[in-house]
């Protein structure tokens, strides 16, 4: 077996048999704004399969383009009202600043967002891209927890593919849902659990699996390998702390169409 290390996670799933579609409802949805081509190429291929339907990041059609000022803009269609009647609770409302200006100045007090997804299982978190980045290939993500000032976003990862990969590896490893299992296994792929034992008698070289956080296990490294000609993907869990294996998951398919 010879395993490989560096890909995006367009291109694993492309290895694993999953193509692009259609990407008419991406460009239907896109208006004024220019996917990174990172990206695009990713959710061309997702929109079509169930993979990351529990997962971080957004493939739900309803959800693709949606930016920091969409939601801002519904906020105060729901509180303009109440906040006529209430100046005193206005004021204390963060997006009551924004009702007040005009849109072209909203990027003086925050600058806008792409939002391309949350933490799934609590939606406290949200993810997304400054709209200053997104003519790069390949921007940096950050993050904003709900009880943080709107204007407070936080760097999260160095680039799209860097966020995707973290993703893919939370859900493979099926600690909070068991989604891709279930769609892997409808989809022909075989799963089997791995102790740290099993782990070792497989032809990896640890030092080339590029290791993530996971966002669910907060002493946990991920990281994942593929064997093109055997068709297996190996899922790999560490100890973030003493650098040990602790688990992993291996899945394969005989045959990829």
């Amino acid at each position: 077996m010879s395993f490989q290390y560096d890909f995006t996670v367009t291109e694993l799933l492309e290895k694993m048999g999953y193509t692009k579609g259609d990407d008419k409802i991406l460009n239907d949805q896109q208006k004024d704004i220019v996917l990174p081509a990172v990206l695009h190429d990713f959710l061309s291929v997702v929109i079509h399969t169930d993979l990351f339907s529990t997962s971080d990041v957004w493939v739900r059609k309803r959800e693709l383009i949606r930016s920091l000022y969409d939601d801002i803009e519904e906020n105060i269609e729901d509180e303009k009202e109440y906040w006529e009647k209430d100046k005193k609770a206005a004021r204390k409302s963060e997006y009551y600043r924004f009702y007040k200006l005009p849109k072209e100045q909203w990027k003086d007090i925050v600058p806008n967002y792409l939002l391309i997804g949350s933490d799934f299982s609590m939606g406290v978190i949200e993810f997304g891209i400054c709209v200053t980045d997104l003519d790069q290939d390949d921007p940096p993500v950050s993050m904003h927890h709900e009880n943080d000032s709107i204007r407070k976003w936080r760097p999260y990862t160095n680039s799209v593919s860097e966020f995707l990969m973290l993703v893919f590896c939370d859900a493979l490893s099926c600690d909070m849902y068991d989604t891709v299992m279930d769609v892997l296994e409808k989809d022909g792929w075989d799963n089997k659990l791995l102790s740290k034992d099993e782990i070792n008698r497989y032809a990896i070289d640890l030092n080339s699996v590029k290791k993530y956080p996971s966002f669910y296990d907060g002493n946990a490294l991920l990281g994942c390998a593929y064997e093109e000609d055997s068709h297996t993907l190996l899922l790999i869990k560490w100890n973030e702390t003493t650098g040990e294996i602790i688990s992993g998951v291996a899945y394969s398919k005989d045959n990829i169409s």
